[in-house]
């Protein structure tokens, strides 16, 4: 019985591998991990949850996979994908042979890839660099207190490789998880000071979460990720790299400008943060993303942008798919609304209800409130009873918590033609992290689904 289950769970992860890469063009390499961070999520997940560890990846199977790759879109490595567990990719014994595989078969596709830091050196640098184009997302959130954040007492080398980045000429982004409980805000206002020295393309700023398993004082108060987007707005206005929270915490949908990348198109048409789109080549920018998609996907877009004063237009001079150097917090895609309205159409449904996490059911309230809609769509918040603390996105949503949810809601409404849940919550197969599968909402409501 052990074996076959070990063999199940192994073909399994093999799946999500292949999953992931041809879908999302990401590339699970390790699940290895060189520190411990004391904000890590890994260490804080209830009993239960399915969640594997990778082994380093062979370069014989690398071979297979990279052919499952979109030649068209940058190869992600280091990102969480679905049940495995991201790790160091630089802890991987054969990182160079990995990564000269990829650049043989995809020559000219940006390789992605997000680190701690703590094992880039010159020499690695100067590898990376000859593989270019590379894009490196490096994590610091702290110049001062790393090593009591890490875990590791390579902390040192990890604030160095900020600076080596630049010096190997190499594109690069920051991020910090804010725990200004821990640092104080000196060190997180010193940290992103240095990022921004040290030449950063973007640093995101995000918003740690924790369980109801969580232990110590890694628990903030309630009032931390306002004061966090506070002490980031007053940030911004005196550092030189765009700035972004995650999540953003939004209340409205109004296409706001929250940086520019130096030296872009964007930057060099004159757009700065604070401007607001109106229209790219004419249309209406609905929301953040939308606008921020349509600049992407356009050759030399016009775009009509509103400042403090007065509305004018300007032209991004840039290819098709080309990056504009935008930056923009996420809010929610137009083409996301049109999907939700054409399922309700197609199944008939002239009461719909989606089941939405807490942190984004107000964003897509006002989406649904902005979009011209002939028929119901009621939005309900799911909290994550699940993992509790202070969780409360989709992706770690479970279906209990959406049964508890519904049932909730039926206690108070009649019954909808439709149920959508959101497909973040679910494996390529269907599940959950416990493993039950969404069709049992349909068993026990009697209600139609459909996942999205």
């Amino acid at each position: 019985m052990g074996d076959l289950l070990n063999n199940f769970l192994s073909n399994y992860v093999e799946r999500l591998i292949y999953w992931a890469a041809g879908h999302s063009n990401i590339l699970p390499i390790t699940s290895q991990c060189n520190v411990r961070c004391v904000f890590c999520s890994n260490m804080q997940n209830p009993p239960g949850v399915e969640a594997f560890n990778l082994k380093p990846l062979k370069t014989e199977q690398l071979s297979d996979i990279v052919t499952l790759l979109d030649p068209q879109k940058p190869v992600i490595i280091g990102e969480s994908v679905t049940r495995i567990n991201e790790g160091e990719p630089f802890t991987h014994p054969k990182i160079k042979e990995v990564l000269s595989i990829i650049r043989k078969a995809l020559p000219h596709n940006t390789i992605q890839i997000t680190t701690n830091g703590s094992l880039l050196d010159a020499e690695q640098l100067a590898f990376l660099q000859s593989i270019a184009p590379v894009t490196i997302y490096l994590s610091l959130n702290s110049v001062n207190l790393r090593h009591q954040l890490m875990g590791d007492a390579r902390s040192e080398k990890a604030v160095a490789a900020a600076a080596l980045l630049g010096k190997y000429g190499l594109t690069w982004h920051g991020s910090v998880v804010a725990m200004p409980h821990l640092t104080g805000w000196a060190d997180f206002k010193e940290t992103i000071t240095y990022l921004d020295n040290c030449g950063a393309q973007t640093i995101r700023i995000f918003i740690p979460g924790y369980t109801r398993l969580v232990q110590g004082n890694l628990c903030y108060r309630e009032n931390m990720p306002q004061q966090l987007r506070q002490t980031v707005s007053e940030l911004a206005q005196q550092v030189r790299t765009p700035l972004t929270v995650e999540p953003p915490l939004l209340t409205n949908l109004q296409p706001e400008v929250a940086g520019v990348i130096l030296n872009s198109p964007a930057y060099m048409a004159g757009i700065k943060r604070g401007h607001i789109i109106q229209t790219v080549n004419g249309k209406e920018a609905f929301s953040r993303a939308h606008a921020f998609y349509m600049v992407k996907k356009a050759a030399n877009p016009i775009l009509l942008i509103q400042n403090t004063t007065k509305a004018s237009k300007v032209v991004i001079n840039k290819a098709a798919g080309e990056s504009s150097g935008l930056v923009m917090e996420y809010d929610i895609d137009l083409s996301l609304i049109e999907d939700i309205v054409q399922i309700a159409s197609r199944r008939s449904a002239k009461n719909t209800v989606l089941l939405a996490s807490e942190m984004a059911a107000n964003v897509l309230t006002m989406a649904l409130n902005k979009y011209d809609i002939d028929h119901s769509l009621t939005v309900i918040p799911v909290p994550n009873l699940f993992f509790g603390g202070s969780i409360k996105t989709a992706g770690l949503l479970v279906l209990r918590d959406i049964i508890n949810a519904i049932r909730n809601y039926l206690d108070q409404h009649p019954c909808p033609d439709l149920v959508i849940l959101p497909q973040i919550a679910f494996d390529p197969n269907g599940r959950d992290l416990l493993g039950s599968h969404w069709s049992e909402v349909e068993s026990i409501f009697s209600i139609p689904v459909e996942v999205l």
